[in-house]
């Protein structure tokens, strides 16, 4: 069986981080409505 080597490792992280800014911009409504309302939850709970 083949190792995983650290370029492997650094283009799966930078695939997910792509994901997740491409995701982030195209749903840019709801990805303020959720962070907005995560903050409140989580400044209630102290």
């Amino acid at each position: 069986m083949k190792k995983i080597t650290k370029r492997e490792v650094a283009i799966f992280l930078l695939g997910m981080f792509t994901f997740f800014i491409i995701e982030s911009i195209c749903d840019w409504d709801n990805s303020v409505k959720d962070f907005k309302k995560g903050f409140q939850i989580g400044l209630s709970t102290k």
